[in-house]
């Protein structure tokens, strides 16, 4: 297997990986996106809301806000020796007291919750809470926890994940001397991956295979037949989209752990099995 990384920064990875079957690309895609530990707000208790909105929406909002995590410190609930109680191993707290005291209205964000751990904080200060009116109070507690997505949503380690065929154009220009239709091709493919701009002959562009969508509108719609549009056998492209809450390298070292142990639980489930002869 071979892997070259085509674009990375902290919101988005692109990159391809060669050598792997169609059924082991599906499941690193679904390990990824549903089974790869995060924190997310769990529990909320709220002292003291002034605001239009009921406690249950407040704590709905608070649970969908992305917490930066750290998998080297925090285990799962089920894993932890408190059996899932809350202790400092598994559990962090976060809390907000604010009160409006000027005469506009003030809104709550992400950022105004305080973390008893520096490292498990919103990854975006400027989410949106609840907006409070003059002389409101808003006291809340929540605590944060480990989970997977499976679950609940809220635990997703990515915003997104997809995988794609490797495009392979195979284009015989030869065949287009005596062709009456001045490229159709050309103006037609949606991904303008052709170049006729020097009116004699088309010309594919280079890295055709970034944004090819194996359409096959340019082999359907060419009059000569120049044109054979296929795939790379095993080869695909990942893109992955974050919202921060890890960073891509612990999120792929993460997901082959759990590959990994599959594997070995599916292995140990099979020698218990009884073959009848």
């Amino acid at each position: 297997m071979s892997l070259e990384v085509l674009e990375k920064n902290d919101r988005n990875l692109i990159f391809i990986v060669e050598g792997i079957s169609i059924e082991m690309a599906n499941a690193i895609r679904r390990i990824i996106i549903s089974e790869i530990p995060v924190m997310a707000v769990d529990e909320v208790i709220i002292l003291k809301n002034d605001s239009p909105l009921y406690d249950e929406i407040i704590s709905h909002r608070l649970g969908l806000i992305p917490l930066t995590t750290d998998l080297d410190v925090y285990k799962l609930p089920r894993e932890c020796s408190c059996e899932g109680y809350g202790c400092a191993l598994c559990q962090v707290s976060l809390t907000c007291e604010v009160t409006n005291t000027s005469n506009n209205p003030m809104e709550l964000y992400s950022g105004d919750l305080n973390s008893n751990d520096p490292k498990i904080i919103p990854v975006n200060p400027n989410i949106p809470i609840v907006k409070i009116d003059k002389n409101d109070k808003v006291i809340i507690e929540a605590y944060a926890i480990l989970g997977v997505a499976k679950d609940h949503v809220k635990w997703q380690a990515v915003s997104n994940i997809f995988y794609r065929f490797y495009p392979q154009i195979d284009f015989d220009d030869s065949k287009c001397a005596k062709c009456p239709e001045k490229c159709v091709v050309s103006r037609l493919c949606p991904e303008k991956l052709y170049d006729f701009s020097n009116k004699k002959t088309p010309r594919l562009m280079d890295e055709y295979w970034k944004t090819c969508t194996l359409c096959n509108s340019c082999q359907n719609d060419c009059p000569e037949e120049a044109i054979k549009v296929g795939w790379k056998d095993d080869t695909y492209i990942f893109s992955i989209e974050s919202d921060g809450v890890l960073e891509f390298d612990v999120v792929l070292k993460k997901t082959f752990e759990v590959f990994l142990e599959k594997i070995d639980e599916f292995v140990e489930k099979l020698e218990e099995v009884e073959i009848e002869s």
